[in-house]
């Protein structure tokens, strides 16, 4: 895919990977349409992005776990831009502790944004794709989606869905022109371990690292992305099996405290 002109949406973009992947988007000259539920760090890094070569910005404050925003979103780029060319589902939550003393709204929570606001957002992108034919929708999964980490039961569990989402619908949609890949962050610099409450395990890699890894799957859509180390310790797993279990247990079990006190 061409990304010069090319129109882009990214959800929660106002921070973290979100930022990052549409100031990336932007040095290549797309056209963007951004949302989040903080309006004014959203139109500041709209204002980023202009100065970085995007013809053309907007905004708009959405909370995609609820239906109607989401939809709208998607309505109201095709009313600015007249198709979409990329959807990046950037989106999510975290939250980190026992599963037996995770409150419920914020159960409730996870699953709305991290899952069903993914889920609108999709559906509303795909009916113009479709009719043209052509498109891309990258789903930001985690490494969690792929291994589910201790302390952040429910967080793994929406990323799995959103791996097996990913997955099922590159499945329906093989022949259309409309491609669907998944990437999986690891450890990322960014606020999402400050408003979880997590902490941070394993290699770290920054915000724009992973920006230009949407970047290049936006440009050849082909497979799923992940980080080498994880990418390597998923082809292992059927060799090694509770080998991995067990190191990233340790890993966990000596960055969390002890919730046995």
């Amino acid at each position: 895919m061409r990304l010069k002109n090319s129109v882009v949406l990214i959800t929660g973009a106002s921070s973290g990977i979100g930022e990052a992947t549409a100031l990336a988007f932007a040095r290549k000259g797309a056209r963007l349409a951004l949302c989040a539920r903080r309006v004014a760090r959203l139109q500041a890094v709209a204002k980023r992005c202009r100065e970085a070569g995007s013809p053309r910005v907007t905004t708009k404050r959405v909370d995609v776990g609820r239906r109607v925003e989401a939809r709208g979103f998607i309505a109201a780029a095709l009313r600015d831009f007249e198709r979409v060319d990329v959807l990046v589902n950037n989106a999510g939550l975290g939250w980190a502790g026992p599963l037996l003393e995770m409150p419920e709204e914020k159960a409730r929570e996870l699953v709305e944004v991290n899952i069903l606001g993914l889920l609108w957002a999709s559906q509303a992108a795909l009916e113009p794709m479709l009719a043209a034919g052509a498109g891309v929708i990258i789903n930001v999964s985690s490494i969690a989606g792929v291994r589910a980490a201790p302390y952040s039961a429910l967080y793994s569990a929406t990323k799995h869905a959103v791996t097996g989402l990913s997955h099922a619908l590159r499945g329906e949609l093989s022949g259309s022109g409309v491609k669907v890949c998944a990437v999986y962050p690891a450890v990322t610099t960014s606020e999402f371990f400050t408003v979880s409450g997590g902490r941070e395990v394993g290699p770290v890699y920054s915000a724009e690292w992973v920006a230009n890894l949407i970047v290049r799957t936006a440009r050849f859509p082909r497979r799923d992305a992940m980080v080498f180390p994880f990418r390597l310790a998923h082809f292992a797993e059927p060799f090694l099996g509770g080998l991995i279990d067990h190191a990233v247990g340790e890993l966990r079990r000596k960055a969390e405290p002890d919730v046995s006190r």
